[in-house]
């Protein structure tokens, strides 16, 4: 990885008859520019490659390797001379420029999706054969400090191996028991036949009748009281309104998955601004749609995409104990919504549906320990339901960290994915996710531990709509076949509406 940079830092006073003293204090800050390189990789720190006098403007050429990137080095050189020269002659700096910026970032391969998606971005970008170069020309003083470099290179980085990861297999670990199966139709057909779910004018949305939502509520009670209760995770209940600052910490959502979410744009608490609106509804008897976007404000909020949004944003910006951790939570109080478009199919992909999420904050070692309790627990939970299962290691879309070795070291699996067998066409529906963030969310809701210790978060989402369909298509809709446990708990379903046609 190389960096060379082109930099200028502009002052109050004339620089020309300060050449030497300039040159002094450069070579003196050859220390500042490699600390933080490890030990043995000083080489690849930052070093002043050139630079000359003009006016009162100072011009840079810093190249660096990895560590302490060039833009970095720039910022602490200007720091440096800042304080030398504002201190002896009592001149001040007045702007940091990056004219000419060069990064290049060797890669083994650049898949087409990759190369697809790295033409998208709104900078320089040139794909060779086993590198990636970005060229970078007039960056202030706010991007050098803002980080925008450093995201830039990771979002490449992350382009790269995302589109290597995806083409992998999936890595089977753990199965179930092979079961047969009286039950191959698809629920979702007889579950409208038997009138147990009915249409709604939102696309993927369905009216979950009396018979539906007395089994969701079986199975939803059985894993809270195989899983969550045994393993003292705490209910609460959280918001589903999430304000967009909060969302833009999540990584990965909005600035991976922006497409996905529904955005809600609220509108003046003002009667008079409805007015025209009003009136043009109650003659034309049409929704003038035009109109409302004329009144609407801005989005300021997205419909919970994920769920575990809040957990985070409580401990943000706040300092934790390691001895009052872990905290462990699940919150089952509401819908989830995600924007499907034209992927929405039946029950199995809706644009809302129902989970449960448990959330947890401590230790490195207690975060894992308490996702493959869960994992444990949930595998139990399927077969106390009869149900055809298997797990499998994966990587969620918002980590390049994916599985190490044969994911037999779980504390580097990033997530752990339970799937269930659709009798109907054979094929496997995912119903839970298992993941350890790392410091993923630590780092982007600036949570910190009060000695500076390493703390993990991770979550585990039940997705509860899907247990119902998976299911049903395997134990099919006669209580009578299903197992006791759901049985004895369901009782005597009751009747759904009568409609005449």
């Amino acid at each position: 990885m190389r960096f060379e940079l082109k930099g200028k830092l502009a002052f109050s006073s004339e620089l020309s008859g300060l050449t030497g003293e300039i040159s002094s204090i450069i070579k003196g800050a050859e220390p500042v520019l490699s600390r933080g390189a490890p030990k043995g990789k000083e080489t690849e720190a930052a070093r002043v490659v050139g630079w000359h006098v003009a006016g009162s403007e100072l011009e840079l050429e810093i190249e660096s390797g990895r560590y302490v990137r060039a833009h970095d080095a720039l910022l602490r050189i200007a720091k440096v001379l800042a304080t030398e020269l504002g201190k002896k002659h009592k001149m001040g700096l007045r702007g940091i420029t990056a004219s000419d910026y060069r990064i290049v970032l060797p890669i083994a391969e650049a898949p087409a999706e990759a190369v697809a998606e790295l033409k998208k971005l709104p900078y320089e970008v040139t794909v060779g054969e086993s590198s990636v170069e970005i060229h970078l020309t007039g960056l202030s003083e706010a991007d050098l400090r803002g980080r925008l470099v450093d995201r830039l290179v990771s979002m490449v980085e992350e382009a790269v191996s995302r589109t290597s990861v995806s083409a992998a297999e999936p890595k089977v670990i753990r199965e179930g028991p092979k079961r047969s199966h009286a039950f191959r139709e698809n629920p979702f057909d007889v579950a409208r036949k038997l009138g147990w779910i009915r249409d709604f004018p939102g696309r993927g949305q369905w009216i979950y009748e009396g018979p539906y939502a007395k089994l969701f509520r079986a199975i939803e009670d059985i894993i809270i009281e195989e899983v969550a209760r045994p393993l003292n995770f705490e209910e609460v209940m959280f918001p589903k309104l999430i304000p967009l600052e909060v969302m833009q910490r999540m990584p990965g959502y909005l600035d991976g998955v922006p497409e996905g979410m529904y955005y809600v744009a609220p509108p003046p608490r003002d009667p008079e601004a409805f007015k025209d609106f009003k009136q043009k509804i109650k003659l034309t008897k049409r929704i003038p749609v035009e109109e409302l976007k004329k009144i609407l404000k801005e989005p300021a909020y997205v419909l919970a995409p994920a769920q575990c949004e809040p957990f985070y944003e409580s401990f943000a910006s706040s300092h934790v104990r390691l001895e009052d951790l872990p905290v462990k939570q699940f919150d089952r109080s509401g819908w989830t919504y995600r924007w499907e478009g034209g992927g929405v199919e039946g029950l199995i992909r809706t644009q809302e549906f129902q989970r449960i999420e448990l959330v947890f904050l401590g230790s490195p070692e207690d975060v894992v320990s308490i996702r493959d309790a869960v994992v444990d627990r949930s595998t139990k939970v399927v077969d106390l339901l009869e149900m055809e299962w298997r797990l499998l290691v994966a990587t969620p879309f918002y980590m390049r960290e994916g599985v190490v070795g044969d994911g037999s070291d779980s504390s580097k699996v990033a997530t752990y994915d339970i799937e269930v067998l659709l009798p109907y066409d054979g094929s496997w529906l995912e119903i839970g996710s298992y993941n350890v963030h790392k410091t993923k969310f630590v780092e982007t809701f600036k949570i910190k531990e009060v000695k500076g210790r390493q703390v993990w978060t991770g979550c585990c989402g039940f997705g509860m709509s899907r247990w119902v369909v998976a299911f049903l298509a395997q134990h099919g809709f006669e209580p009578a076949r299903w197992p006791e446990p759901v049985r004895k708990r369901v009782g005597k379903l009751p009747p759904v509406p009568k409609v005449v046609e």
